[in-house]
């Protein structure tokens, strides 16, 4: 590039008479960083009235397509501010510049690209918002005036890259010796984005509420290590010319490389710019998501190259390069500090100092080249993050409850064969949109015969509306297992109850663990929607006082899990009982092989299980009555409660152990205790 001098408690759930109760908050599933997905997912079917925000520079600049208008991503920002999702169309492996998706539409705002057309091409990573808000998106729309918007006219298949959900918040960093003056703050000002901050160095650290944080000319390296604490929770970072010498070179730093990072390129760099045609390696990168060539621009850092006896780290991948004998001189790179599976992390690293300067001091460089290094900018805020929840800048979306009853035969026995369970659904709209065609599905698992008809819908609120369908019988995932009759609509703090009843099969054997749990759909959902997980906080899910009878089953479910509602079957005498659980690290993921051994205090006879992959186990043939001493183990896993001792007296369900990693930290340790069933 050329070179110019530069002027500027998980929660004791056991026990709860109301743990009947399950909550899931759902969030945005995402691929992480800029890698390409693998496998790549299914296209999404994008139905008639959909909103189409263009990003190229026909649709969305002139007819010369030599400009491009930034307030689209000030728009698209506007809508996640506002709780509307926004899909980011990319197709995967397109050459850069190639076509994303084409469509039928006609324009409904903007002066720009054509009023109508019929499949027509459109390219630049578009926005699509779901037509389902559009009573909102109408509105807000208004707001941007200039930015050209259409609406389908016609269902048509789209590669969506993202489902981006969460509200960009960001963190613009302090500048060096006054060279960094406004350049990221200009990039946002002209797009319309006013949800920046001017911060201080040492804010920010693994607990800050912004998305991304960005340096334009950083030559302070005091607080590299807490942008690292930053970006290893989830948030992203943008480091441009000065900072990517002063944060990447950095002990702490190294983002993208090992020891001894980059090699440096531009004004006062070690080595001189150069200024060769650059290359796109992959255009289906987000960072990537421009049309037309990137500006060469000047600035003390313009590209950058692996040092001797460096290399690539963190899955760091090239987004724009020089050519030639320069083609290991890198203008844009991006890598993923919390590896491949992760939402956040992204590193973002671009040379050249500020690509909103005065054009005509750089004759070289087309206006458009010019805001194409500021659409990198902008592309970086949209591409997803993980923040802590109460930051708010997730999305809220719609919770699913389920409480948990029981309908038992009239000997008032323990549960067994040829005994009918009771599963009531509640799912409750706490997200500020609609979700038209709702539904939940319920597969009936092993051990369990529907009742003809029993799913009955028995509560809906605020408007909503729903009925059961007649068809379900809960066999095979399709729609046969629909609780609800198509087009069932759940408002804006609307609740749908549904309850279905089962039997359980003659010959189950003692101590068969009964499963069921449900999953929501809707047009508005950015994800599924399990049933799932006790929240004892919620004791009138189903109306003012309307806590699980006293025959409910309090279900020993860890609150950051993905678990099944579960029925224990009883076992057939008092002198042979069970101890039922698991076994998890404080995320709520179950630790596969832990050995869990019960031992009888007054014999000393021991009995050892290892848990399964879920990190459940189940000691069997136990003496009622007896003293137990309880213990887990785990070659990795520490548990500082490792050892629980009762008198056995009735099964046990729910005796849950938590460990961590011994190098974990802040994590919460503690043993669960068990929920007592009668025999």
């Amino acid at each position: 590039m050329k070179t110019h001098f530069e002027n500027r408690s998980l929660r004791n759930i056991a026990g709860n008479a109301l743990a009947g109760i399950f909550v899931l908050c759902v969030f945005a599933f995402t691929i992480a960083g800029q890698a390409p997905p693998n496998p790549v997912p299914a296209q999404e079917n994008i139905p008639t009235g959909a909103y189409i925000i263009p990003m190229d520079n026909f649709h969305q600049g002139n007819n010369a397509q030599t400009t491009f208008n930034l307030r689209a991503y000030g728009l698209a920002n506007l809508l996640l501010q506002n709780n509307i999702p926004v899909k980011w169309a990319i197709k995967p492996g397109k050459a850069k510049d190639d076509t994303d998706f084409t469509a039928s539409f006609t324009r409904v705002q903007g002066t720009a690209g054509n009023a109508s057309g019929t499949n027509i091409a459109f390219s630049g990573g578009p926005f699509v918002i779901m037509p389902e808000f559009a009573p909102v998106v109408d509105t807000l729309i208004g707001l941007f005036p200039t930015v050209t918007v259409y609406r389908t006219t016609a269902p048509q298949l789209i590669d969506i890259r993202y489902t981006v959900t969460h509200k960009p918040k960001v963190a613009i960093g302090p500048d060096g010796g006054n060279f960094g003056t406004n350049v990221h703050q200009s990039i946002l000002d002209s797009a319309g984005i006013t949800n920046y901050k001017l911060v201080t160095d040492d804010i920010i650290n693994s607990s800050s509420c912004f998305s991304i944080a960005t340096q334009a000319h950083s030559t302070d390296p005091t607080f590299v290590d807490l942008y690292r604490q930053f970006v290893v929770s989830g948030g992203n970072l943008l480091l441009q010319c000065a900072s990517v010498e002063t944060f990447e070179n950095h002990m702490s730093g190294h983002f993208q490389t090992t020891n001894p990072g980059y090699s440096l390129f531009g004004t006062n760099a070690p080595a001189n710019a150069v200024d060769t045609t650059l290359i796109y390696p992959e255009g289906a990168m987000p960072f990537n998501q421009f049309i037309g060539i990137l500006a060469n621009q000047d600035g003390r850092v313009t590209e950058y190259a692996y040092a001797p006896g460096g290399g690539a780290a963190n899955g760091n991948r090239i987004s724009v390069r020089n050519s030639g004998a320069d083609s290991d001189k890198f203008v844009a790179t991006v890598s993923g500090a919390n590896g491949p599976s992760s939402a956040g992390g992204s590193v973002f690293e671009l040379g050249g100092h500020d690509y909103a300067r005065n054009n005509t001091v750089f004759p070289v460089a087309t206006a458009l080249s010019m805001i194409n290094g500021r659409r990198m900018y902008l592309n970086s805020l949209f591409v997803p993050v993980t923040r802590p929840q109460a930051c708010g800048i997730e999305q809220a979306n719609v919770l699913g409850y389920k409480s948990v009853r029981r309908i038992v035969n009239l000997d008032g026995g323990a549960l067994g064969a040829g005994d009918t369970v009771r599963w009531t659904i509640d799912y409750i709209n706490n997200s500020p949109v609609d979700v038209p065609n709702f539904q939940i599905r319920d597969v009936i698992q092993a051990n369990l015969t529907l009742v003809p008809a029993s799913n009955v819908v028995t509560f809906v609120s605020a408007g909503s509306s729903a009925s059961r369908n007649p068809a379900y019988d809960g066999v095979g995932n399709d729609a046969t297992s629909d609780l609800l009759a198509g087009g069932a609509l759940l408002k804006v703090n609307g609740r749908i109850q549904v309850v279905v009843d089962m039997v359980v099969n003659v010959g189950t054997p003692n101590f068969t663990v009964l499963r069921n749990q449900t999953v929501a759909s809707g047009a508005t959902l950015v994800s599924s929607a399990n049933s799932d997980n006790v929240d004892a906080t919620n004791i009138d899910i189903a109306g003012p006082g309307s806590t699980p009878p006293s025959d409910s089953v309090p279900q020993p479910q860890n609150p950051a899990s993905i678990d099944p509602t579960i029925f224990t079957i009883a076992g057939p005498t008092a002198a042979s009982v069970s101890i039922e659980g698991s076994v998890r690290d404080s995320n709520g993921n179950g630790i596969f092989n832990a050995l869990v051994t019960a031992t009888n205090a007054a014999n000393g006879v021991a009995t050892s299980v290892r848990t399964n992959s879920f990190g459940q186990y189940l000691i069997e043939d136990l003496q009622a009555g007896d003293l137990y001493v309880v213990r887990v183990q785990h070659k990795r896993y520490r548990f500082p409660n490792a050892t629980v001792t009762f008198t056995l007296n009735d099964n046990v369900t729910g005796l849950a152990f938590i460990g961590n990693l011994p190098e974990a930290k802040g994590g919460r340790e503690e043993v669960l205790s068990p929920v007592k069933r009668k025999k």
